[in-house]
């Protein structure tokens, strides 16, 4: 039974300039779900039912779909990193694309950046590669896998200490930076956490209910859970495709639902606020707060699905269009073979280019000197001899893409975005 334990809150050592009301011991409601191998009957309206059959078949349809000229994983790892993009967003990590590639081009010549949200959302963007591409194909996901993925998202913060490690204190969400006392929700205590943890890994690797139901009852337990000291709502989101991936419903291409969810971020708390019933699963209230979670996540997984097709086609557009500026390209050459990797690669090197397309330094550099001067690839920055180049038109593709799932409609010309987006002014490669 789900439930809420009251908890007196003993001061830590706070240091200077915190006020005396912070530093007195206080009391505090934790709340402990249950478990999710508690039998769950979702029941839902006509109306959310019909929903997330919507959000299925969009998903379907998505991965049904095969690009004409783009690499299907190419428009797989697009969508992968718009996904994180999305969620680094959610965490008020707000960093455009434009700002990213500068990250990355940093990285590809093993220079520092300075730009902590970069390297914190470029984190969330590996996570989430690892995540989709080793666990889905694990028999049995493991608490070990799950604190791999997190300490990947940590890696290059500030926290890198806390990757991986499931906490041992309180942790708490809203209210002030000091106790619990007063906090917006307060997860399961420290020593609940270990228990649920692996109830946890053993419901995702089932099959109990259906692909679209088990991630959104994951994703909501996930966060319920909050096992981590910092990072809980990016592994999460995460696990959203995961699970995806795992049950079949998304093979090829994952939904960034994520940008979804920050566009409607207050829907978002609710939604995962109502799945928290205190009671009997079997409650009217546990069942209305969980049927309505579901709904909301169906709703953002049908949008994102439908806008993420639209943006595979234009993909194919700007591919098509790099064919044509290459000019006669012969089907086995290095030419032929990075154009068709760039959709996944939106800054390469010529080392990184040799290793996606296999072939050697010198077939390498030729057909990246052949794209430069076809105007495909760009130069970015360069150290010495070193040079990192940006495939033309694909940020402004992404940000394009971005902003228009920041929308009810996905047209920032006519409407006025519901959160923070990147500027659409087209970026001049620098």
């Amino acid at each position: 039974m789900s439930r809420l334990v009251s908890r007196v809150w003993q001061p830590q050592d706070t240091g200077l300039g915190v006020p005396k009301k912070y530093r007195e011991p206080c009391r505090y409601e934790a709340y402990i779900p249950d478990p999710l191998s508690v039998h769950r009957g979702v029941l839902l309206s006509d109306d959310a039912a019909a929903d997330l059959a919507e959000a299925e078949a969009a998903i379907r349809r998505l991965n049904e779909a095969r690009p004409n000229v783009a690499d299907m994983e190419g428009i797989a790892r697009l969508l992968l990193r718009a996904e994180a993009v999305g969620s680094s967003r959610i965490e008020e990590l707000v960093v455009g694309q434009r700002r990213l590639i500068q990250a990355e081009a940093a990285r590809a010549l093993g220079e520092p950046t300075r730009d902590v949200a970069a390297e914190a959302v470029l984190g969330n963007i590996e996570a989430m590669r690892y995540a989709v591409e080793e666990l889905t194909g694990k028999p049995q996901i493991t608490v070990e896998e799950l604190c791999e993925a997190h300490r990947r998202l940590m890696l290059r913060t500030q926290y890198a200490h806390l990757g991986g490690v499931v906490r041992t204190a309180q942790n708490w969400i809203g209210g002030n930076d000091t106790n619990p006392c007063g906090a917006a929700f307060v997860p399961p205590p420290p020593e609940e956490v270990p228990g649920l943890l692996q109830d946890f890994v053993e419901y995702i690797s089932s099959e109990r209910h259906t692909p679209l139901v088990q991630a959104a009852l994951a994703h909501a337990q996930f966060e319920t859970i909050h096992p981590f000291s910092d990072g809980n709502g990016r592994v999460g989101r995460v696990l959203i495709h995961v699970v995806l991936r795992r049950r079949g419903l998304a093979p090829h291409y994952v939904p960034p639902i994520s940008l979804i969810l920050a566009t409607r971020s207050r829907d978002y708390v609710d939604g995962l606020t109502a799945a928290r019933y205190v009671g009997e699963p079997t409650d009217l209230e546990a069942g209305v707060g969980i049927a309505q979670w579901i709904q909301l996540f169906a709703a953002a997984t049908a949008r994102a699905s439908k806008d993420a097709e639209l943006f595979g086609a234009q993909i194919d557009e700007l591919v098509a269009r790099w064919r044509q500026q290459a000019a006669s390209v012969r089907r086995n050459s290095a030419t032929n073979l990075l154009l068709s990797v760039l959709p996944a690669v939106p800054v390469i090197t010529v080392a990184t280019a040799k290793n996606l397309i296999g072939r050697s330094t010198q077939a390498t550099n030729l057909a990246v000197e052949r794209l430069v001067e076809a105007g495909v690839l760009a130069p970015i920055k360069q150290v010495r001899w070193r040079r990192v180049f940006e495939a033309n038109g694909l940020i402004d593709a992404l940000t394009g893409f971005e902003r228009a799932l920041a929308t009810p409609t996905g047209d920032t010309r006519m409407e006025k975005p519901l959160r923070p987006v990147p500027d659409r002014r087209r970026s001049t490669p620098r």
